[in-house]
């Protein structure tokens, strides 16, 4: 067992939300109201309200499930709300890698919720599945042991045999002390 301070944090709040996700957040009508009126230029709860005609009460919790949902930002020291960019089209990034562009590659049975459920044993699907992960690094930079481990642990919770599973296939490389790893 490694030690306490190696063990990952599985906090998702790094990784964008699902496509499906997404659609969960705003197939609720106050939530989709937010939405909108952030788009259209709203960025406090009083704004958001006097647009969608929500109450104070019901706008603050649309707004908070927004913020939970990772597609909305919240800035508590001025009490305003912005739209995270770049969320759908990570979430959208996320989807082709999972399903494939063509009507689906296997690895997306491998995914629940954002997170993975089993490593395959096909080879070919589990590096579709090890693709989507190595993405969660960036190249040319070295990750502390720790680290990795805690990214690897916001996709699976068996995180030692992703981990290996990511050397093994060469997408991850290990220093010689095996204290610290890089993206291939």
């Amino acid at each position: 067992m490694p030690p306490a301070d190696e063990e990952p944090q599985t906090d998702s709040a790094d990784r964008p939300p699902s496509c499906g996700d997404i659609v969960g957040l705003l197939a609720e009508p106050a939530r989709r109201s937010a939405f909108a009126a952030l788009v259209l230029g709203a960025r406090t709860v009083g704004s958001v309200s006097e647009q969608t005609g929500l109450t104070p009460k019901a706008t603050a919790g649309a707004l908070r499930r927004l913020v939970d949902g990772r597609i909305v930002a919240e800035d508590r020291a001025t009490n305003t709300y912005a739209l995270v960019d770049d969320a759908f089209r990570r979430a959208v990034q996320a989807e082709v890698r999972v399903a494939g562009r063509s009507g689906g590659d296997g690895a997306g049975a491998y995914f629940r919720r954002g997170r993975i459920t089993a490593i395959p044993a096909d080879a070919e699907v589990r590096a579709r599945v090890l693709a989507v992960v190595v993405d969660t690094f960036f190249p040319g930079e070295v990750y502390p042991e720790a680290r990795v481990n805690a990214l690897c642990g916001e996709w699976f919770d068996d995180w030692v045999a992703l981990r290996r599973a990511l050397v093994d296939e060469g997408l991850l490389t290990r220093n010689q002390a095996g204290t610290a790893y890089e993206r291939a």
